[in-house]
């Protein structure tokens, strides 16, 4: 609950900020970003947090694979 609460906060200042800026700073961290990427060490954390990621949305998905199963057993149990 805490990871996706942050989410929604991160997005939502994110985006206020995104706007107020308008397109020229947005233009600004799209070249600052892409001579990131183009970097040896900022490609490595780009991979590192796209595997974090990677790890979170499968524990994300483990756990809630395990909510509809408890859920649909309870549904059976009660209907049966």
């Amino acid at each position: 609950m805490k990871f996706r609460t942050g989410a929604v906060v991160g997005f939502a200042i994110g985006y206020y900020l995104g706007a107020k800026a308008g397109r020229d700073r947005y233009e600004q961290l799209r070249k600052v970003m892409s001579v990131v990427a183009n970097n040896p060490p900022g490609r490595q954390l780009i991979d590192e947090s796209k595997e974090l990621a990677d790890k979170g949305t499968s524990k994300a998905r483990e756990a809630l694979s395990d909510q509809l199963h408890g859920v649909s057993d309870q549904i059976r149990e009660k209907a049966g």
